[in-house]
């Protein structure tokens, strides 16, 4: 079944998934993690790596859609 030109197709990177997979599937995303380790206070692939997004998103309060964002941009 193919999607209309209209039709809005999910991102590649979503909030349910967990970050290890997400940094093996796409290493560049590892730039964009390093940068929010100061806004989390810590290295957030060093103590979450088998977390979900959300889930760290709700853990270090970070504007979520913004990560998501700047996540599906660089792959």
């Amino acid at each position: 079944m193919e999607l209309g030109k209209n039709a809005q197709r999910k991102p590649p990177i979503n909030s349910d998934m967990v970050l290890l997979d997400i940094v093996e599937k796409y290493a560049i995303t590892k730039k964009v993690f390093t940068k929010y380790d100061s806004v989390a206070g810590e290295c957030i692939l060093c103590y979450n790596l088998f977390d979900r997004l959300k889930d760290v998103i709700s853990k270090y309060n970070l504007n979520g859609e913004k990560l998501l964002s700047e996540l599906n941009s660089v792959i």
